[in-house]
């Protein structure tokens, strides 16, 4: 009885920790998501302002299912890694956010995959066996392109298999860094993402820098 009693005591403040660390992990989660979609999904590439209406686009379904299903998954994409991000520079909350990233990426990709299957952005199989090299050194946009699109996904592949089964917190979010940066870049290398979606560059680099300093 003395030994359940033991256990009971030490386990309850364990177990109170990480329902804290859940919640706040869930509420940096919500607020990094409400950030994206004020700021990135609202941000007009045409005019170079924000406008409320396209968030209401995508809130109130206006442009159809699809277009919002879209917008839905870049913002989810974003602040799954930025949770990646924060878990590292948050050390109380890396169990929290590196659970809810996971989850956040593991849906971005799904959705991608029944999405892009077939496009640009993900090749078909077939494509694969074409060598990597002479299709990135090929003067041919749509070839290099797809070249670099393969890359993307081998790194957002290697990022989603640490985050699941490693425990290599600079790695995956170094791969999902390359990752995001090569599925957006064109064949000339050039971002062509709304401006808060930079923000993680940044960010990345010194939550890297100090963990691995701090380690």
């Amino acid at each position: 009885a003395k030994e359940q009693s033991r256990r009971l005591h030490s386990s309850g403040p364990v177990a109170l920790a990480m329902s804290f660390s859940m919640l706040s992990a869930t509420s940096v989660s919500l607020i990094n998501f409400a950030l994206y979609l004020a700021f990135y999904t609202a941000y007009s590439k045409a005019s170079k302002t924000l406008e409320s209406a396209l968030l209401w686009d995508v809130v109130l379904v206006r442009k159809g299912v699809d277009f919002t299903l879209v917008e839905l998954n870049k913002a989810i994409s974003l602040t799954g890694l930025t949770n990646l991000i924060l878990a590292l520079l948050l050390p109380s909350l890396r169990g929290g956010l590196t659970w809810q990233a996971m989850l956040m990426l593991w849906t971005h990709t799904g959705y991608s995959v029944l999405k892009y299957y077939g496009s640009p952005h993900i090749p078909k199989a077939e494509t694969w066996s074409r060598n990597p090299m002479t299709d990135f050194l090929s003067s041919e946009p749509k070839i290099k392109l797809s070249a670099v699109k393969k890359f993307a996904i081998v790194l957002g592949w290697i990022s989603q298999l640490l985050l699941a089964f490693a425990s290599l917190p600079a790695a995956t979010l170094a791969a999902a860094v390359g990752h995001f940066y090569s599925i957006e870049v064109d064949y000339k290398f050039k971002l062509g993402v709304r401006p808060y979606a930079l923000l993680p560059f940044p960010l990345a680099a010194a939550a890297i820098a100090l963990y691995l300093y701090a380690g």
